[in-house]
């Protein structure tokens, strides 16, 4: 392999375990790898630290995929972490007869960076993020439906073009095409359109959420903001929540929450409403609607660090408008996938946020992604999802 020597105080994060290596770190270049080759990452003094795949044109021109020196990251390897990260997820109680849809592979916390896989009951979804990764696709589609059982494996599509050097459309690569993703989740049977999946296809990353969720429903008329297919809302429903309005922008989305609204049900406690959720907010409070417990989830608000600052403005605004509509006595949980954004400052925006409209708050939980999404705890970028359940007064 072609050797990437860090340079003086760059090494400790990489030593203590933390996956990425950015270009800036790199003192020496040790040989010509070619984009995608696996390379060796050392310290000046030539100590291992760990072996990835070289990405040159990207900011991160290796994530670390092995910390075992004299190990190949050929189809051995492969093979070895794919079935380390089954038998993960299987400890985990993947899949079982309640739930059929999990994360099977979760990048670097599985040591396979630039690598996501889910499983939707027969069929895998796999995508890609790094040239080394997709390099070895073949391979990967065949140990994904190896260890999982799946009639169908699907590429989705990833335009990398810039960074990363590769393009990969949305393709069938096992099996034949269907017209949606079925699987269950805490006994709960879901269908997603395929014209619909955001990202890999649902949010497997807020299940405990959503059970936590079900737990507060109970009587109480639930709001559920950003509500993609109505995931927290069909929770609420089984929960026994008087009523769920769930809102989202995306008509598709909304029509397949009725849909499973329906199959569930549910239709008489849960409805759905087609709007901007921005919009949609300040409607309702002019209306005079308060609900027992609201849930906003919304789409990354702060894409990378340089955003921060109006992220936050962002999710102010955002938690003025639903903490308006809170019932006293009532619950706020609200939500945040930026990575950018650490737990302390999501909090504290929070807080001023309930200041703000005149209400008081109580943190009584913050959740974060389920135990099939792990990372390495030196890797404080991968704790990207916070979920903050909050009693309002």
């Amino acid at each position: 392999m072609a050797e990437v020597i860090l340079g003086k105080g760059r090494v400790r994060p990489v030593w203590a375990g933390h996956p990425w290596v950015y270009a800036q770190a790199v003192k020496t270049l040790r040989g010509a790898p070619a984009a995608g080759d696996p390379v060796r990452v050392l310290d000046e003094s030539g100590r291992f630290l760990g072996s990835g795949f070289w990405s040159p044109k990207s900011a991160l021109v290796v994530r670390i995929a092995s910390r075992t020196d004299g190990e190949h990251l050929d189809t051995g390897w492969l093979a070895r972490r794919i079935d380390a990260a089954a038998a993960l997820r299987r400890a985990l109680g993947f899949p079982s007869a309640t739930d059929t849809g999990y994360r099977l592979i979760n990048a670097e916390g599985d040591s396979l960076p630039g690598l996501i896989v889910d499983v939707y009951g027969d069929t895998a979804t796999v995508l890609f993020g790094t040239i080394g990764m997709w390099r070895l696709a073949e391979d990967i589609y065949a140990h994904v439906q190896r260890v999982t059982g799946a009639k169908r494996v699907i590429a989705l599509a990833a335009d990398r073009q810039a960074h990363e050097e590769f393009t990969q459309a949305h393709e069938v690569t096992r099996g034949t095409e269907a017209d949606a993703l079925r699987f269950v989740e805490r006994g709960m049977a879901i269908t997603v359109p395929s014209t619909i999946t955001q990202k890999t296809g649902y949010y497997f990353d807020q299940r405990e959420q959503r059970a936590r969720v079900e737990q507060l429903a109970k009587g109480r008329d639930v709001l559920d903001a950003f509500s993609f297919i109505g995931s927290f809302g069909f929770a609420a429903a089984r929960g026994g929540a008087t009523s769920v309005l769930s809102v989202d922008s995306s008509v598709a989305a909304t029509t397949a929450g009725v849909a499973v609204t329906k199959e569930l049900g549910f239709m008489e406690r849960h409805t759905f409403l087609t709007q901007d959720v921005k919009q949609a907010l300040p409607e309702l409070a002019r209306d005079g609607k308060r609900y027992g417990l609201v849930i906003v989830d919304p789409p990354k608000l702060v894409p990378s660090a340089k955003h921060l600052e109006r992220g936050r403005e962002a999710y102010r605004k955002l938690n003025q408008n639903a903490l308006r509509l809170v019932a006293p006595g009532g619950f706020l949980v609200s939500c945040s996938c930026s990575a950018a954004m650490r737990a302390d400052d999501f909090l504290r925006t929070l807080s001023i946020a309930a200041a703000d409209v005149g209400r008081s708050v109580s943190l009584l939980h913050l959740g974060q992604q389920a135990p099939d999404h792990p990372i390495p705890p030196a890797f404080s970028e991968g704790a990207y999802l916070k979920t903050a359940f909050l009693a309002v007064s």
